[in-house]
């Protein structure tokens, strides 16, 4: 089999990115031929059935809308040029002959339903009045409508495509992501001593999708209850509103922001705890690969990743992920309780031991097969 695998950047890092190279090592391991058709390849990854492709980058000064254009062009010559191809797989990425599409992001539509009432008007405004939104859902239906095989990552994920776009007489399927962190000891800290600060992290891009306004409320609760505890923030750097924003808050003590980091296994070890209170999140990678580590995980339940947990048992789930409120009780019961904490972690080291990117792949593979057999209808 000889796929030809389409993506912006082909990187270890990253959410989608760190996916695609997983699944493309995996299909190469299992004896694929992979040409990789990406603008830039960060990997350095060489395999005798691997060959990477590149198109060209859009102008420097091109706004989002003329982005989504160039890259539709240039990505869809390179496919044409660099096959024929068995299967050509789309990781969310605009093109017009496409076989096998992996969604990593959740429809233009979705903030209508899970945002704030502001967010939800002002998303349904950009919706009917932005060029590059537009195009964004344009092709997510062409690739719905094209592709005889559609992937996502979780089934909140997959719900929300079907809800807008119908994907009647597609075959569908679920790859959720692996960990891919090396093990180490299950809690850094010790949190039962006296006089130890509890530490939870944050990894995400995003402040409102992600659902970061809510959290750093939540501290402000946490603070107010006069709790001992610090936020991490890991991918996002500190900008001036963000200093002002936590000055006014009184978190300037209680919150760091570490900025982009390669070394996520020495940022892992900062925590016992990982939040993720997202309201757009179609699985949510940095949970599982924390958990691998011995963090316990906080994720709300709009996230794909809450599929695969179990509150209570594994995680505490964030049930309402506006509620700040709730928010700031799931933090607190970790601050007071050691061995609900210890407990919780053990869990989520086992549940994260069982979430491999084999799986990733095995999963995808199927669905290629379910692709490329002719159905008994088609004889």
């Amino acid at each position: 089999m000889h796929v030809g695998m389409v993506l912006r950047q082909f990187s270890p890092f990253g959410g989608l990115e760190l996916y695609a190279f997983q699944l493309v090592k995996g299909l190469l391991e299992r004896g694929i031929r992979v040409t990789v058709i990406c603008e830039k390849d960060d990997t350095g990854y060489k395999h005798e059935r691997l060959k990477v492709v590149n198109f060209a980058a859009p102008p420097k000064v091109a706004n989002k809308a003329d982005k989504i254009r160039h890259y539709y062009h240039v990505a869809s010559a390179a496919v044409a040029d660099s096959g024929p191809f068995d299967l050509v797989h789309s990781q969310h990425f605009p093109i017009s002959q496409v076989d096998v599409v992996t969604f990593h992001n959740h429809t233009v539509f979705r903030l209508t339903e899970v945002g704030q009432r502001w967010e939800q008007l002002l998303n349904v405004l950009k919706n009917g009045t932005s060029q590059a939104y537009k195009l964004r859902e344009q092709h997510d239906k062409e690739l719905c409508h094209q592709a005889r095989c559609l992937i996502f990552p979780a089934n909140v994920c997959l719900v929300d495509f079907k809800n807008h776009y119908g994907l009647d007489g597609k075959h569908l399927a679920i790859a959720h992501p692996g960990a891919s962190t090396v093990e180490g000891l299950a809690l850094q800290h010790d949190t039962d001593a006296p006089g130890k600060t509890f530490n939870f992290l944050f990894v995400g891009k995003g402040y409102r999708k992600k659902g970061l306004d809510v959290l750093q409320q939540a501290c402000s609760i946490l603070v107010s209850n006069k709790k001992d505890f610090k936020l991490y923030i890991a991918g996002l750097r500190m900008k001036p509103y963000d200093k002002a924003r936590l000055a006014l808050a009184g978190l300037s003590n209680h919150v760091e922001y570490l900025g982009f980091q390669k070394d996520m296994n020495a940022v892992y070890q900062k925590a016992s705890s990982i939040i993720l209170p997202s309201r757009i999140e179609p699985f949510g990678m940095a949970p599982i690969e924390g958990m691998l580590r011995g963090l316990v995980p906080i994720v709300s339940r709009v996230c794909g990743v809450a599929e695969v947990l179990k509150d209570e048992s594994d995680s505490l789930i964030l049930e309402d992920h506006l509620k700040v409120q709730e928010l700031a009780a799931l933090m607190e019961k970790l601050i007071d309780n050691a061995e609900l904490t210890k407990k919780l972690s053990r869990a989520a080291l086992e549940t994260s031991r069982k979430l491999t990117w084999d799986q990733t792949v095995e999963s995808t593979i199927a669905a290629y097969n379910a692709v490329l057999t002719p159905s008994p209808t088609s004889k």
